[in-house]
């Protein structure tokens, strides 16, 4: 009768525990879902349990935090790579046009001692003319690079941002689990310390 008794007490706690860190999942996943990875440490930090200056992380809260860690990192790393190709690109075609303006202006030059009268696309156009198009193009090419300008600038500042919430994103990790570390090495040496005290009582 005691070892019927004894089995049901032991299945009872296993099911009450299954289903609490169960629970205890599905609420920081529910929580998770809505918070930004600060707000997500915090959460974390509010939910722990306190045991005396100490707070007790759950595993499953810390390893859901660790993943969406994980997958923000990975997020921003991405995004960083795509916006380094975008500056690459721009920075290719800011190259290209300022080749182009410098080409345009070079001919620009050589026009202006010409004759008055000369050949544009096969037309026979005045100096004034041909001045008046040839600075509308040259004004069109500038204003392209100021755009692309604008877009590598941009760009760049993008891509700084995300570094630096890399950075932040990484440091709090490490400085998690060196808390982590910090907080399961005085557990075991408490625990030690009990356990010498039990010895020594007997």
């Amino acid at each position: 009768m005691k070892k019927i008794l004894s089995r049901y007490l032991v299945v009872s706690l296993f099911m009450t525990f299954t289903t609490t860190t169960f629970a205890q999942t599905n609420s920081f996943e529910a929580a998770f879902d809505t918070l930004r990875i600060n707000e997500q440490f915090e959460h974390l930090y509010r939910r722990s349990n306190t045991f005396e200056e100490y707070k007790v992380i759950s595993i499953s809260g810390y390893n859901l935090l660790k993943s969406n860690s994980t997958d923000s990192i990975s997020k921003y790393q991405q995004d960083a790579d795509i916006h380094l190709q975008e500056i690459a690109t721009l920075k290719s075609n800011l190259t290209s046009t300022n080749s182009e303006i410098e080409k345009l202006q070079a001919e620009l030059t050589s026009t202006q001692q010409a004759k008055d009268s000369m050949s544009f696309l096969g037309v026979e156009v005045s100096k004034g003319a041909y001045n008046a198009i040839m600075w509308g193009i040259i004004i069109c090419l500038a204003v392209i690079s100021a755009i692309l300008f604008s877009l590598f600038k941009r760009g760049h500042h993008v891509v700084k941002e995300t570094k630096n919430r890399l950075l932040e994103v990484q440091e709090d990790l490490e400085t998690l689990r060196k808390n982590a570390l910090v907080r399961e090495q005085k557990l075991a040496r408490e625990l030690m310390d009990f356990k010498l005290k039990n010895k020594s009582s007997r």
